[in-house]
């Protein structure tokens, strides 16, 4: 396992230079360093090219004799950056060592970083924005991957309640306020050989402190074989017994800390719902950052799940970074984001603020984003929340177009995004729409003709052609004959993708005779009746459940198929359309929303939604079923089109040419001013608004329902309060016995136990 960004074995230049380095501090930084070598610089590239850039970086030589180590100290003396100090001292742990930093540091935050380990990008600014949104909390701490010798993802921290004090979840890797440390008063210089930050946070525990976590792999931690340098070495690893010893004497100490458990952080999240604090729209530190890139864009979308918006959110991202744009992404609503490592490899940063921010804190984060960055263009994408929050922004960052990128309108849901867009119209310099036909429905709700321009979503014709190799692989796998026709239905198994007609449409194939075998690659709400469907009408070697699937294995289901079958209920123009055509496959979808501005007569079938729509299907699809010419001559005419017509370079250069349009629009003819009361107030309106929604689809109905008619709110939380007191002492407790157990059958079976 490797971080996800890339290292160079060479002192590297900045990724983000501050426009004053001789400006305050945010955080302090300290790493002791002994003989640890080469890899030092590995350290040094990931420190560089922090986001955040208002910090000071205390090395603390501490006795180091080894030639590389030294050569690597000389040439950050070298650097000539005021932010970096190197401290000299003789040989006395790793505590002393970070004591003897932070003596001489500056800033109200620190971090200690040992000098083997490396930060994702956004790690420093995210803490530091996540104390200052959690101003309750002491420290904060973030998932943590280890590489090199041992590979491991740990997914714990100060929320890893029932492991502490009994074990230490928590690395030393952790962003710290100074009055806390000083509180405590700072690591135990006698522990010099490890477990010196199991003390340091049993004590902060007994001090009434504790933290919060980032569910985000932002450090990565380095493990080394004993041979690799000749640094510090940890004597515990060694001494099974120490940690015991260890964590007796903490016990004899701190009884209560052991009894009770770490004191819980005023403010954390809770299941019943709160008012949200004031908005405060002054950020709590300024980053001002050198501007990199020819235009820098902020998206701001909701999230990175499984589907076609969410895929041309990366697809676009990465083409405007390719074309030199510097592209920072903001995703606003909890989500499992199964694509964010996707979208990280596609972009300059991401920031999942649910993750590292309360909601009162998405407006002033924002504008902190645009000023620091200096960004040139606001685009909103598929986010509603987004457009709430556009008056505040458009209040304190008047100079910066805002654009919006809209798919689909939804009648039945008061028009969906699109009638968002409309109702923030003054606030926003250009629509930019998926098609002719949702341009067609925003002019004639309303918006300025001027103001409403189209760009294709469009699809990369080099990445989805056809694959005759795949094809016979995949055929083989699934036991499907050569000349076998082959549907493919992909999408989410949803009402709007209409998966139920999919199968109902097939089982009318099965009653005339016709050959062929559908694909469904994808999952939803409509599995369970989807399952229940093929099995009651004996349809399993007709219909294929495959569930849903990464990218690559959808472009091989499609290298493996004829026909794409999408009869959805209402579209925009369905990406998987541009894919589907692109891998030279014959389309049969509903004739809606703009989808005919893609799939002509000659590369396709459009089913009206009127009249029978088993019987239309079936008939389009039984006459592509039995003349396979005239199959694969709509499958080399759906590529010819897209190639010709829909390549992702296209829409990349489509795209620049309206943030351009934008851009002019904003100068020569600007949108309204907004008043920045009025924006603060409708901000405020709309973290309400998201914390109630957000809200509600926690709660379970019916827990609410019975909530509210046993008891009045007050009782209910005294209720609740006391209930999770006593699941965190449980917790703590079967914890206890768990680890006492294992360790016992480990050793009895002459194994060794990693403490």
């Amino acid at each position: 396992m490797l971080p996800p960004f890339p290292l160079s074995p060479s002192l590297p230049a900045y990724g983000y230079a501050p426009v004053d380095p001789m400006a305050p501090p945010v955080v302090s930084i300290v790493t002791p360093c002994y003989n640890t070598g080469a890899i030092f610089l590995e350290t040094i590239q990931s420190m560089l090219r922090q986001s955040l850039q208002q910090w000071e970086w205390i090395i603390v030589n501490d006795g180091s004799d080894d030639a590389a180590t030294l050569r690597v100290l000389a040439l950050l003396r070298a650097v000539h950056d005021p932010r970096i100090h190197v401290l000299d001292r003789p040989h006395g742990g790793v505590s002393a060592a970070r004591n003897a930093g932070i003596a001489v540091s500056r800033a109200p935050l620190l971090f200690f970083l040992d000098s083997d380990d490396l930060l994702a990008p956004t790690a420093l600014e995210q803490c530091a924005w996540s104390l200052a949104s959690r101003p309750q909390s002491a420290a904060v701490a973030t998932w943590c991957a280890t590489f090199g010798a041992a590979q491991q993802v740990t997914r714990r921290g100060f929320a890893t309640r029932h492991m502490f004090p009994h074990d230490n979840p928590l690395t030393v890797s952790v962003m710290l306020r100074r009055a806390a440390f000083d509180r405590i008063g700072g690591f135990d210089e006698r522990l010099c050989d490890g477990l010196e930050d199991y003390d340091f946070w049993v004590r902060l525990a007994a001090a009434g402190l504790w933290g919060h976590d980032i569910p985000e792999m932002l450090v990565w931690l380095r493990r080394k074989s004993p041979e690799m340098y000749p640094g510090y070495r940890w004597t515990f690893r060694e001494d099974r017994d120490s940690i015991a010893r260890m964590r007796n004497d903490l016990r004899m100490r701190y009884p209560q800390v052991f009894r009770d458990g770490p004191p819980r952080v005023s403010g954390e999240p809770s299941p019943i719902l709160q008012p949200h604090a004031l908005i405060n729209p002054e950020p709590p530190f300024a980053n001002r950052l050198q501007p990199v890139g020819a235009r820098r864009v902020l998206m701001l979308a909701p999230w990175v799940e499984i589907g076609g918006a969410d895929r041309f959110t990366i697809d676009l991202a990465a083409g405007l970074r390719a074309r030199g744009c510097r592209v920072s992404v903001c995703l606003s609503r909890p989500s499992a984001n199964p694509w964010l490592n996707e979208l990280h490899g596609a972009v300059d940063e991401v920031f999942n603020m649910p993750t590292f921010l309360a909601p009162a804190d998405y407006p002033r984060f924002l504008r902190y984003l645009i000023e620091s960055r200096s960004i040139t263009t606001t685009l909103v994408h598929n986010d509603l929340f987004a457009y709430r929050l556009l008056p505040f922004l458009r209040a304190w960052c008047p100079d910066v177009p805002i654009v919006d990128f809209l798919h689909i309108e939804q009648e039945h849901y008061h028009g969906g995004v699109p009638r968002a867009a409309l109702e923030y119209d003054l606030v926003i310099d250009l629509h930019i729409t998926s098609s002719h036909h949702l341009r067609q429905w925003m002019i004639e709700h309303g918006a300025d003709p001027v103001r409403v321009d189209v760009c294709y979503t469009n699809v990369d014709t080099q990445r989805w052609q056809p694959d005759p190799a795949a094809r016979t692989r995949v055929r083989a796998e699934l036991g499907v004959c050569s000349d076998e026709p082959v549907m493919v239905f992909i999408g989410r198994l949803v009402p709007q993708k209409r998966p139920r007609l999919a199968a109902e449409i097939v089982r009318a194939l099965v009653k005339q005779g016709m050959p062929g075998t559908l694909l469904v690659v994808g999952d939803g709400p409509d599995m369970g009746w989807m399952r229940w469907f093929v099995q009651w009408h004996r349809l399993e070697r007709r219909v294929r459940l495959l569930g849903s699937a990464p990218s690559a294995r959808v472009r091989e289901m499609m290298a493996a198929a004829d026909i794409l079958l999408l009869p959805s209920e209402h579209e925009g123009i369905a990406f998987v359309l541009f894919e589907a055509m692109a891998m030279g496959l014959a389309p049969v979808a509903a004739d809606v929303g703009g989808q005919r501005e893609l799939v002509t007569p000659d590369c396709g079938v459009l089913v009206s939604l009127a009249g029978d729509q088993v019987a239309q299907y079936a008939e389009a699809l039984q006459r592509l079923i039995a003349d396979p010419q005239q199959r694969a001559a709509m499958g080399r005419a759906a590529r010819a089109r897209v190639v010709e017509h829909f390549d992702q370079q296209q829409m990349i250069d489509r795209m620049l040419e309206l943030f351009e349009q934008a851009a002019t629009l904003a100068r020569d003819a600007p949108r309204p001013p907004v008043d920045r009361g009025l924006g603060l107030a409708t901000a405020s309106l709309a973290i309400e608004y998201f914390q109630f929604r957000e809200a509600l689809l926690r709660l379970a109905p019916v827990r609410w329902a019975r909530a509210v008619r046993w008891s009045s709110a007050w009782g209910t939380v005294r209720r609740m309060a006391g209930m999770r007191a006593l699941l965190d002492r449980l917790d703590r407790r079967v914890y206890v016995l768990r680890r006492e157990v294992m360790w016992r059958i480990k050793r009895a079976l002459g194994k060794e136990y990693n403490q």
